[in-house]
């Protein structure tokens, strides 16, 4: 009989969210990673076993390894794969069903959510469905399928861009890179000069998109499914840089979404819903992200079928005190899964500004009581350890930086440019505000210029 397994595409995420592996573990469940060969995933996981190993060999044969412990050393099995080559990553998983009962497959990160779409369907697994997969994965698709509530927008292919800046005439406007990520390459326009300026930063064979720009707040709204049927949903409010700055760069998430009405909350979670019927959606994770103009109208931004990035899923975690990892791949493996409640506190990611110079450190002063921790990739681990109890006083759960020292830093363009970030939570969204303004003005960047 072959044993249990779950299949995680973009593995390195769990590298980093060890929830997802404690959540495979208490379930049995050998855990199987993809990731692409740039990553090292191979390696990073091979170093921690091969830690662990001497750990425990230098041991008593009656004492615990606190490294033998570690999530990664329960990691089964991994493959390297490039994300957009679709058939390597499915005969990497088919290869994998020889030796395991595969129950589940769950795609941690954005490259690899076509190729779990495909692989959930071949195999008749739980999955948020080919089409809700593919559209997903594309911004002009996900304009044409959800019209309804979407800005206005043009496809540009590099054949057909001068034509196409020319006949555009909806400012201000956004210009979006089809494929890339993470806000790279977004940035606002004023005018048709600015547009034919803006085109100098993108290569000449890369498909852009131009929308009309929607004003207003930016949420967004993660949700679980199962067959179809919201089990949870919750609002996060989102910061940019976009009040100081042509591009679109996230600075903070809040969980739940404060300033918000409870008519627009339901607008919100309507427009969602809508959307994902519209994807006929059926299990996992859906993450939107929409705006709320000022006469209430939901725009969508773009929408997801992967967990959020940043810490939104801690923010949620905290929140409620329920893991959603844990619900993720349970809803994966085809479990009846017993969704998080309702919030109970209000969690908060906050990114620092910076200046350009070169990162020489960061610090709090003595007797703020906070800790810095420094992003090491080979020891990863989210840094957001635990949540409190309900009534907890309001507490900063982690303080990082984002960069090693020596890091030269530029302007926010994209979120692969920010420095350090904290975490915090309360019972309130005053005590939130108050606890934010405490840790901003008591931690420091040190930057040489």
């Amino acid at each position: 009989m072959k044993p249990p397994a779950v299949i995680l595409l973009g593995g390195m995420v769990a590298t980093w969210n060890h929830r997802f592996l404690h959540a495979a573990r208490r379930r049995g469940l050998a855990v199987l990673l993809v990731d692409g060969p740039t990553t090292g995933l191979a390696g990073l996981v091979e170093q921690r076993r091969s830690a662990s190993s001497e750990s425990r060999s230098s041991e008593s044969p009656s004492s615990e390894s606190p490294s033998s412990g570690h999530p990664l050393h329960g990691v089964t099995d991994c493959a390297e794969r490039e994300p957009g080559e679709v058939g390597g990553v499915l005969e990497a998983c088919l290869d994998w069903t020889d030796r395991w009962d595969v129950r589940g497959i769950c795609s941690l990160r954005e490259e690899f959510v076509e190729a779990a779409g495909l692989v959930t369907d071949l195999l008749g697994l739980s999955g948020p469905g080919l089409r809700a997969s593919r559209v997903s994965r594309n911004k002009f698709l996900q304009r044409r399928y959800l019209s309804a509530w979407s800005p206005r927008s043009d496809l540009v292919v590099p054949a057909a861009r001068v034509a196409r800046v020319a006949a555009w005439d909806r400012f201000p406007a956004v210009v979006k890179p089809i494929g890339r990520l993470a806000s790279s390459g977004v940035q606002l326009v004023l005018t048709p000069a600015e547009l034919v300026e803006a085109l100098e930063a993108y290569q000449p064979g890369e498909v852009l998109q131009f929308e009309e720009r929607v004003v207003g707040p930016e949420f967004s709204v993660e949700s679980l499914s199962r067959n179809g049927e919201c089990l949870y949903v919750e609002v996060t409010e989102k910061r940019t840089t976009e009040g100081d700055s042509p591009y679109f760069v996230e600075l903070g998430h809040t969980t739940p979404a404060v300033n918000l009405t409870e008519s627009a909350r339901a607008n919100l979670l309507a427009a969602h819903a809508a959307v994902l019927n519209r994807l006929q959606f059926g299990t996992g994770i859906a993450h939107g992200e929409y705006r709320v103009t000022a006469r209430g109208r939901v725009v969508l931004t773009e929408v997801a079928v992967r967990p959020p990035g940043d810490s939104i899923l801690a923010l949620h975690w905290l929140a409620t005190g329920t893991p959603l990892e844990d619900a993720l791949i349970g809803l994966a493996v085809g479990e009846d899964v017993v969704p998080p409640s309702h919030p109970r506190r209000y969690a908060r990611q906050v990114y620092l500004p910076h200046q350009p110079g070169t990162l020489s450190g960061m610090a709090a002063p003595n007797g703020a009581g906070l800790e810095v921790t420094w992003f090491d990739r080979a020891a990863a681990h989210d840094p957001v350890r635990e949540a409190g109890a309900a009534t907890d006083p309001p507490t900063v759960r982690c303080l990082m930086a984002l960069k090693p020292l020596g890091s030269q830093l530029g302007p926010l363009r994209e979120s692969a440019d920010r420095v350090s970030m904290f975490v915090i939570d309360a019972t309130s969204p005053d005590a939130l505000d108050q606890l934010e303004a405490q840790v901003s003005r008591d931690v420091h960047l040190e930057v040489s210029r």
